[in-house]
């Protein structure tokens, strides 16, 4: 069923998303590499191998995607950018790859998946197209599964190339080479995670050492309530 679903969905996505162009080029670029900071390794006693399936949430080339299926898990890699799968599929053959759209809602049903990874995807859209993605990631959690994602810091707006204000009654949306950006501070974290429905594990502000350069970001941990 999942992979006609896969197949169905494919289809449908090819070209038709905006930021298909600028991550198809981004991931095009050989230069551009597989660069795990080791950030998931205090999520790993948490999980379980036989537990149900882990969804790397735009995985881009997979840094997530590898560490999981090296240690065992049920991981599939999900990405709007063909090129970045294509990549991933030749790199790591044996790992299972999606090509999806999140925005469009997650293709997996209810209380059905072990735990979502979101590093650093979560932070190109509006504020009502964040808030329904979360809504759907946790909708399709297990009781307790959990939900680990990094997200850009207000901090790094500065260092973003013609990045400009998209809205005044959004003032964490940007908009830098053509496509969406949004950034967090605490406030925000909350407003997008609140307590009534998670479990905070980890939050936590930090500079990161990512394709050479630093950045800084927002760690989020969290058991679905």
């Amino acid at each position: 069923m999942l992979a006609q679903i896969q197949e169905e969905e494919s289809e449908k996505l090819m070209g038709t998303h905006p930021d298909e162009k600028y991550w198809n080029a981004a991931y095009a670029d050989s230069s551009f590499r597989p660069d795990h900071d080791g950030w998931l390794e205090r999520y790993i006693p948490l999980l379980e191998p036989n537990q149900g399936k882990i969804v790397d949430l735009g995985c881009g080339l997979g840094h997530n995607a590898r560490v999981l299926h090296t240690k065992g898990f049920d991981v599939l890699a999900c990405d709007l950018s063909e090129k970045a799968l294509e990549r991933l599929r030749r790199e790591e053959p044996n790992l299972n790859t999606f090509r999806m759209d999140m925005t469009e809602g997650l293709p997996f049903a209810d209380g059905t998946l072990q735990a979502v990874v979101a590093d650093l995807s979560l932070h190109y859209f509006s504020e009502e197209a964040t808030h329904g993605i979360i809504r759907d990631i946790r909708r399709t959690l297990q009781p307790h599964g959990l939900l680990l994602c990094r997200v850009n810091a207000v901090g790094e707006v500065d260092d973003k190339r013609d990045c400009a204000l998209m809205d005044e009654d959004d003032p964490y949306l940007y908009k830098s080479e053509d496509i969406l950006r949004r950034f967090f501070n605490e406030e925000e974290i909350e407003k997008y995670f609140p307590e009534n429905q998670w479990e905070t594990l980890e939050r936590r502000e930090y500079d990161s050492g990512r394709y050479g350069r630093i950045k800084r970001l927002w760690e989020v941990g969290l058991r679905r309530k």
